[in-house]
């Protein structure tokens, strides 16, 4: 672990994905069990694995994270993927007898949660859609629960087919700039109109409670 660390590589695998901070709006629906370097290293001074093979599997698990939710031509993706193979090399030094585990793939079944907004944070500014107005619709989005977004998608692939890529059999993405207005305005209105729902159920609750 403590070469992992030394390993110019690894920075961004050292702390947690700050997914909220840089609008992944989508990365807790995909990534179900997130894992660090960082946390690894409490985890062992804090004596939670038992067996070499559990600190080696969450090890395995930053890398499959990292190449489950990014794009394979992605510099992130590839550095993960350099230090997979990094890590290969050293337990097969120091550990011959241990497996290394296999990579792991996303289910089947969370296809439709696993949309990926993309094109929000970048500086291609769409001419009929304000970057500010992306921004509203990315912060709108991480409210919604899986079954909300799963609508979310549908009225995208119905209304702007254009915007809507699949990556692979289980990871789709939004391209944002290629949502027409209407279309968004569609998604903004959708959204809203759930809100409301909720704040009323919430306003009845509150009625039935004092009364």
């Amino acid at each position: 672990l403590n070469s992992l660390f030394e390993n110019p590589n690894s920075e961004e695998f050292r702390i947690p994905v700050d997914y909220k901070g840089l609008g992944l709006v989508d990365y807790p629906m995909i990534i179900k069990n997130p894992m660090d370097l960082g946390t690894i290293r409490k985890n062992l001074k804090a004596n939670k694995y038992k067996y070499v093979e559990e600190c080696i599997n969450d090890i395995q698990l930053v890398w499959d994270n990292c190449k489950t939710y990014n794009k394979e031509d992605s510099w992130i993706y590839i550095q993960a993927d350099k230090l997979e193979k990094y890590t290969k090399k050293v337990v097969k030094n120091h550990f011959p007898m241990i497996n290394f585990p296999k990579p792991s793939k996303l289910k089947e079944s969370s296809k439709a949660e696993a949309a990926q907004f993309e094109d929000i944070g970048g500086d291609d500014i769409g001419e009929t859609i304000p970057y500010a107005e992306k921004i509203r619709l990315s912060n709108m989005v991480k409210s919604l629960t899986q079954e909300q977004l799963g609508q979310v998608v549908k009225i995208i692939q119905e209304e702007a087919p254009s915007a809507f890529k699949e990556i692979d059999r289980e990871r789709y993405q939004i391209h944002l700039d290629n949502l027409d207005r209407d279309t968004f305005q569609k998604l903004i209105d959708f959204i809203e109109g759930l809100a409301k729902i909720e704040s009323n159920e919430q306003a009845t609750k509150r009625v039935k409670y004092n009364q």
